[in-house]
């Protein structure tokens, strides 16, 4: 909620030609961002010893991010094993002595239970021992790096940021009446104010709520085909055709959200 009301004041407040109805048809800015993006963290807290990607740099889904110095979970590891190894001697050789008649059954389950309160553990540890490699959830760029070799992070502090690669998502906030005639799979053209790229953009959702305040609505849209140069972050301006039956609905009054600079 936060992070969408910072969107609209931005869209609004600094960059909105805001829904103006130009001769040429109706035009609004807008913002593009990564179809995907995170900031990854980790639930263990050990020593890192590597940090392969630096700022910019494209990675691979499933290649390892952060790497961590995981040589005492190895040990805790070898350590339960051991003991798996023990109780699980234990417990046979209880079992003889049932068949012989020389413990009781109690003695057997308690020892048939520790095995497997020991295998447990070991069970734990090779799960936690996942944490001690980051890997990337998809094909991306890193944005930033939020840790450094040799640091020792908290567990499940935030470790890197990174986006996806390919097609982008374009944020816009329009004028509510716009929702007569804009739907799910409109296209339209956007240009990007710092390379001057003009691309094609499809309208892949619309916001389930209007701000009653501002008169407006977020869209969500897809970018595809993008160049290399055109980065999240990067502003511009969406452009569709004009049409007579939009420029009535404007000329008519009703489109209060369409403030014009």
């Amino acid at each position: 909620m936060i992070r969408d009301r910072a969107l609209r004041l931005v869209l609004l407040g600094l960059i909105m030609g805001a829904g103006d109805v130009q001769a040429g048809g109706e035009e609004v800015r807008g913002i593009l961002e990564a179809e995907q993006q995170a900031v990854l963290s980790s639930w263990i807290s050990a020593p890192v010893i590597e940090v392969p990607y630096l700022e910019g740099n494209h990675f691979a889904q499933d290649e390892v991010l952060v790497r961590f110095d995981c040589a005492r979970l190895e040990a805790d590891l070898h350590a339960a094993q051991a003991q798996v190894a023990a109780e699980s001697r234990n417990a046979a050789v209880q079992r003889e002595l049932l068949e012989m008649g020389a413990t009781g059954r109690a003695d057997v389950d308690i020892a048939t239970y520790k095995v497997r309160e020991l295998r447990a553990s070991v069970e734990s540890i090779h799960e936690q021992q996942r944490g001690c490699e980051l890997k990337a959830p998809f094909a991306g760029r890193v944005v930033e790096p939020l840790v450094r070799t040799n640091e020792t992070p908290q567990a499940n502090a935030p470790l890197i940021h990174i986006v996806s690669d390919g097609a982008l998502q374009l944020q816009m906030v329009v004028p509510s009446c716009w929702l007569a005639w804009l739907a799910p799979g409109s296209d339209f053209s956007f240009v990007v104010d710092e390379t001057g790229d003009h691309l094609t953009a499809e309208v892949s959702r619309v916001s389930a709520a209007v701000d009653p305040v501002s008169q407006t609505v977020k869209v969500i849209s897809r970018v595809t085909d993008v160049p290399p140069r055109v980065l999240p972050g990067m502003s511009g301006l969406a452009r569709w055709k004009a049409d007579g039956s939009r420029q009535s609905i404007s000329d008519a009054g009703t489109c209060r959200g369409s403030a014009t600079t």
